[in-house]
């Protein structure tokens, strides 16, 4: 489910989990929207590990479906493009644990202020626990089950990572007593020897997922990809704060995806800014692509409104620059006629 040779410029469109496991979704439908729109890529939502697209026979109890693999009722119909060509297929593997988490609250991160949070993970489960194992073990049988071009590795993040377990592997890690302080007495999560930290414990869940991709039969071709949060300040630092270094990350994962959301509040030149950034500090453009995403409004919201069809044509143009060739659309949820018809202008066979 990959072409023999990665493409020069890469062109794709994710697919929400939603769509995905939706019974009603007509596949063939989508197929041409993709030749249509000149996308060569599609990226599929397999889920989480505890809410899954496929039936996983090592914990059937998770699938989204019982007996039904949607991954690969899209995947026959998607894999290849009208002239024959074979799509880069990717595959995306969400890390969020909201449903474990309820089950057992002692494995949700914590917050500076004592909180747990309701999605992520703590980092000592990341590295010494039941979630980490479970992650890695997701990407390992998406790579063996599918043979994908890319795993795609999304809401992995850090910023509750607070926890006496936590603590344990702060102390382990890095050599220091305990917590630096912010003036309010909390633990200080701005502290650059946390931020660094964070991005290390990331860092190091990655290099397992990517042992383990290489341990599948023709699992080193395929591609593993991190999903990070953007820097509008200083691009080429990324978010540490968010366990998203990017140096450090690079140094674990084939190419960074970075989510480069207008939301309302962003003007589309300001992705040009972006690219230029990470040129400008030498990093190397072709480890990194740009998501242009289609929300208006911003997750915490739960709005479903999509941005202007104009700006949205602005962010892909300004998305593919200073030596971007990888852009990636999401989702296809939120793709109106007028959305679709903005990609054939921009990626259509005729450009």
């Amino acid at each position: 489910m990959r072409p023999d040779d990665q493409p020069a410029v890469l062109h794709t469109v994710s697919v929400d989990f939603g769509t995905v496991v939706d019974p009603e979704t007509d596949w063939a439908e989508v197929d041409e929207r993709l030749d249509a729109a000149g996308a060569n890529g599609v990226e599929l939502s397999a889920g989480r590990v505890e809410f899954t697209a496929f039936d996983w026979p090592a914990h059937p109890e998770d699938a989204a479906e019982p007996g039904r693999d949607h991954i690969a009722r899209a995947a026959r119909v998607l894999q290849k493009t009208s002239d024959g060509s074979v799509r880069h297929f990717g595959l995306i593997a969400d890390a969020y644990v909201p449903e474990w988490i309820k089950g057992d609250p002692s494995i949700a991160g914590v917050l500076a202020d004592g909180t747990r949070s309701r999605y992520q993970a703590s980092a000592s489960q990341l590295t010494d626990g039941a979630v980490g194992r479970r992650l890695v073990e997701f990407v390992a049988t998406l790579g063996e089950r599918y043979q994908p071009a890319s795993i795609s590795v999304t809401e992995l993040f850090l910023n509750a990572s607070f926890g006496e377990d936590d603590l344990e592997l702060f102390r382990r890690m890095t050599g220091e007593s305990g917590w630096p302080l912010a003036a309010d007495g909390r633990p200080d999560g701005d502290a650059e020897v946390v931020t660094s930290w964070r991005s290390r414990v990331v860092a190091d869940l990655l290099d397992r997922m990517r042992r383990a991709l290489d341990e599948v039969e023709d699992g080193r071709t395929i591609d593993l990809t991190m999903e990070v949060r953007v820097n509008w300040e200083d691009p080429a630092m990324g978010r540490p704060g968010s366990g998203h270094g990017y140096r450090t990350l690079l140094g674990s994962v084939d190419r960074l995806l970075l989510w480069a959301y207008l939301y309302r509040d962003r003007r589309p030149e300001e992705l040009e800014r972006l690219t230029a950034g990470l040129a400008d500090a030498g990093l190397d453009m072709e480890r990194f692509a740009l998501s242009v995403g289609l929300w208006a409004d911003r997750p915490e919201t739960e709005q479903s409104t999509p941005i202007a069809p104009d700006r949205f044509e602005r962010a892909v143009r300004e998305a593919q620059t200073n030596g971007v060739s990888y852009v990636n659309v999401t989702p296809l949820s939120l793709m109106t006629q007028e959305h679709w018809e903005v990609l054939e202008r921009l990626w259509g066979p005729k450009q």
